[in-house]
């Protein structure tokens, strides 16, 4: 892939954050107040993100059998690495930051940063946002799930019924009425879409940014953990992720679009989970930031590979 596309698009998308940084550094906006961004952002852009990505697609056996194969290879994926580090960590989970780290191994920002990238990387391939979706799908399931289990050691937080009601799930299932209806967006209906989806990540890095002048910039580049959490998501997650996906006979655009959403930094459902739950919010928060600063090395160098 070009190496020059994919610098300039994770650069691009790094500079919508500057704007949340000087915003909370020149005191326009409080950081107390960063937390009503992060609600607009998961209850209205994330979800017709989603809508969004689905409205792309025709329906057609091919799809439906790849929307499938993307959620279950999501389940697959990123649960097997979850339960590696969580395996090799195990001794350590009773340490809130070494929780935090088995979290982030797996779980990326393939939404708000991955769309954007597939459009830019493959506009040849416009199924790819589609598949996308189904990927952050298996992602939201397994937060509320194993990772939930994770983070708290308290089967008690695993919620089945929140696996259904969260922003994400029933934008795809209202997604998926319109995909199996076979009904088509079209004029004002289809830019409203579009419009609230097109903000999702400019205003994911503004968030980003402010959270990045809300903390001491000392502790997100001094903790070893911190470093070695980012690695195995940026390198070692995308190349456990590329091996299995070698192994399958699928279309290699297909192999393609789920390798560059693996690629992406930790997401921020980490940090949201652990605002959440009331523990872990500052590790947490300087693993999201540092993971995507690295990102502007990272993913240019490792979309090289395919």
């Amino acid at each position: 892939m070009s190496f020059a596309v994919t610098l300039s698009t994770v650069l691009m998308m790094l500079a919508y954050s500057v704007p949340g940084y000087l915003l909370i550094k020149f005191g326009k906006i409080k950081s107390g107040h960063i937390s009503d961004f992060a609600t607009t952002l998961l209850y209205v852009c994330s979800p017709f993100q989603t809508v969004y990505a689905m409205h792309k697609i025709e329906y057609s056996g091919y799809m439906v059998r790849y929307l499938a194969l993307s959620l279950a290879l999501g389940m697959l994926l990123m649960g097997g690495m979850l339960l590696i580090v969580y395996c090799v960590l195990r001794r350590k989970q009773e340490i809130v930051a070494y929780r935090i780290y088995t979290a982030s191994s797996a779980l990326g920002n393939c939404g708000f940063m991955g769309i954007p990238m597939l459009e830019a990387l493959m506009p040849e391939y416009p199924q790819g946002v589609a598949f996308a979706s189904s990927f952050f799908l298996a992602m939201n399931i397994l937060m509320w799930t194993a990772v939930s289990f994770i983070y708290t050691r308290d089967r008690k937080y695993i919620s089945v019924r929140k696996i259904f009601l969260n922003p994400s799930s029933i934008a795809m299932g209202l997604s998926l009425i319109l995909f199996f209806g076979r009904i088509q967006l079209t004029g004002a209906a289809e830019e409203f879409v579009t419009t609230l989806s097109k903000m999702a990540t400019p205003l994911c890095m503004l968030i980003l940014g402010m959270r990045l002048a809300a903390i001491p910039l000392k502790p997100m580049f001094t903790r070893p953990g911190q470093y070695a959490a980012s690695g195995l998501k940026l390198v070692v997650f995308p190349l456990f992720a590329l091996a299995i996906l070698s192994l399958l006979p699928v279309e290699r655009e297909y192999v393609r679009t789920l390798y560059i959403i693996c690629c992406m930094p930790v997401g921020n459902l980490i940090l949201s989970f652990a605002e959440i739950l009331g523990e872990g919010q500052d590790v947490a928060a300087n693993v999201v930031l540092l993971s995507t600063i690295l990102s502007m090395a990272t993913v240019p160098l490792m979309t090289l590979i395919v």
